[in-house]
């Protein structure tokens, strides 16, 4: 049976909140962004860096906030996670649950809940009066229709959710405000989930204009999408958080490349530059004039994947190989220039479970030991492409790959350097086989969650049952999904050091380092922060 009360459960379940503030992790500069990041010693977790709003400041309604972003959006569906598509897309729905910074389920469009004991079944209790952009009420029909739509196979921008879903065997709605969830195993990991799950309107992903629109109960309404060019929102009037959100209007513009986009921001075109180059962050972080905001304490992490599908990178040796020819520390100080933090071999933040400090430093740079292995690996001549998509952080990929270039060539490797276009990159890493050849370089998410096993239910950097390298096997399914559903947090613990040691061994996915959110903002911009989900918060954004 259901217990009392969803605090009882937040309680017992929830992870402590983190003790220091102001300790490092992210960067400031005048106008000063206060902020948040995890104490150390892996018992608590991240905090994002709090809002930009300076102390005593009330936050103000009006004006337009100007959006900068490399690379476009690949398709209107809501439902796919990524930071093209979190900071557009996203901003016009909602998800269930949100967590605090401490990684606590705060209430979004569930306002309340009810957790079984033994962790199968959870009531949510739906937020009553809210509507979407259409004006048609938000109901449990529409909580079951998104939750049943992310399971389908055909749609592969849904994978990040699509294995949470499969987890519900039963779906009961007594009303239309309330819907119970039930699973034939404890789910530990429901509140990572549903922090993922964004509820979009039936009516508009099955009617005519599904490829050009947006709909959702979101702070923001969707009007148009230019691809290319840009996209444009404006504040939805009748949003349940009112006075949220506070600007009149938010548009995105976006850029073939990040010297264009800075270019704009310096130019007065733009309030915020996402993801600002490195050497101009630390160019406009002296210029009293910006804001520099800058958090690598939220789960996100460079990482290369190599195809297990086709040679020579499905040889597993070479791969291990290839793990040892990395100069993590180089991309870490040289190339993120500190930004990062130290390099690390696992994606793991202080606050998980499946954090284990020992382990970060597995693959160190050594090519004599590379080239042994090669050697070992019995692969004649190995060559293959380095991919990248050219969008945020384009040129510190693009150096990244100059490097491992050189090293692999040391050790006999011959590789060609493939910069690709946002939308074929993407595509490129869809599906359960894919085809590019050799090994992507890109950025992850998930390591900063309550429980490490969603970093394999919803990601496709290491998913167990979809993943980019297209690697799959029986072993670590079975390790993943035991951990995924075992109520005792210390036998967790014990299976995540498992998966700990099968990941460095498979070698299928290196990490490299942290992977830093970095801001160029101009001085007037107040409240961005980002959510523990990794979302940017646009709905608290407002203009002094």
């Amino acid at each position: 049976m259901l217990s009392a009360t969803g605090a009882s459960l937040l309680a017992a379940c929830s992870p402590a909140p983190a003790t220091n503030p102001q300790s490092a992790g992210q960067t400031t500069t005048a106008p000063a962004v206060v902020g948040t990041a995890p104490a150390g010693g892996g018992a608590n977790p991240p905090a994002p860096a709090a809002a930009s709003t300076q102390s005593g400041e009330t936050p103000k309604r009006g004006g337009s906030l100007r959006w900068g972003q490399v690379g476009d959006i690949v398709t209107t569906d809501a439902v796919l996670s990524s930071p093209a598509s979190n900071e557009t897309t996203g901003e016009v729905c909602d998800e269930l649950i949100a967590y605090s910074d401490d990684l606590k389920p705060q209430p979004r469009l569930a306002e309340s809940w009810d957790v079984s004991t033994d962790q199968t079944k959870v009531k949510l209790n739906l937020r009553k009066g809210v509507t979407f952009h259409s004006g048609r009420e938000f109901t449990s029909d529409d909580v079951e229709y998104n939750i049943l739509r992310v399971r389908d196979p055909k749609n592969p921008f849904a994978s990040v959710v699509a294995p949470g879903s499969a987890w519900w065997t039963s779906i009961e709605k007594p009303d239309k405000n309330t819907i119970i969830l039930t699973s034939d195993k404890p789910r530990p990991g429901m509140w990572d989930w549903m922090t993922f799950l964004r509820l979009q309107d039936k009516d508009v992903v099955e009617g005519p204009s599904a490829s050009s629109m947006v709909g959702g109960t979101g702070p923001f309404k969707w009007v148009e999408w230019s691809p290319g060019d840009h996209i444009q929102e404006v504040r939805n009037e009748n949003y349940w958080d009112s006075p949220k959100p506070y600007v009149d209007d938010y548009r995105i513009n976006i850029y073939r490349d990040q010297q264009s986009m800075i270019a704009a921001l310096e130019g007065g075109a733009l309030d915020v530059a996402a993801l600002a180059p490195i050497p101009d962050a630390v160019r406009l972080k002296s210029n009293p004039k910006y804001q520099v905001y800058d958090n690598h304490e939220v789960g996100q992490f460079f990482y290369l994947t190599l195809n297990t599908n086709l040679p020579p990178t499905d040889n597993k040796v070479l791969r291990q190989a290839i793990g040892y020819a990395i100069d993590r520390k180089r991309f870490a100080d040289t190339i993120m220039q500190g930004f990062v933090g130290e390099p690390k071999d696992l994606p793991w933040t202080s606050s998980s479970p499946a954090y284990e400090p020992a382990k970060n430093n597995f693959y160190t740079y050594d090519l004599d030991k590379a080239k042994s292995l090669v050697q070992q690996s019995g692969v004649d001549s190995p060559q293959f492409d380095i991919n990248w998509a050219t969008a945020g952080f384009s040129a510190e990929y693009q150096a990244l790959a100059t490097i491992i270039q050189a090293d692999l060539d040391k050790i006999g490797v011959k590789t060609s350097l493939k910069p690709l276009d946002p939308a074929t990159f993407t595509n490129q890493g869809l599906g359960n086989q894919p085809t590019f050849n050799g090994m992507r370089l890109s950025a992850g998410a998930y390591g900063q969650l309550y429980e490490a096993a969603s970093e394999f239910a919803l990601s496709r950097t290491m998913g167990y049952a979809s993943n980019a390298a297209g690697f799959y096997d029986d072993n670590f399914k079975t390790m993943a999904t035991t951990a995924a559903t075992e109520p005792d947090p210390d036998k967790r613990k014990q299976l995540y050091s498992q998966i700990n040691d099968f990941l460095l061994d498979a070698a299928y996915v290196h990490v490299i380092s942290a992977y830093s959110n970095i801001m160029a903002m101009t001085g007037n911009v107040r409240g961005l922060r980002f959510e523990p989900s990794t979302f940017v918060t646009i709905r608290e954004m407002w203009l002094a």
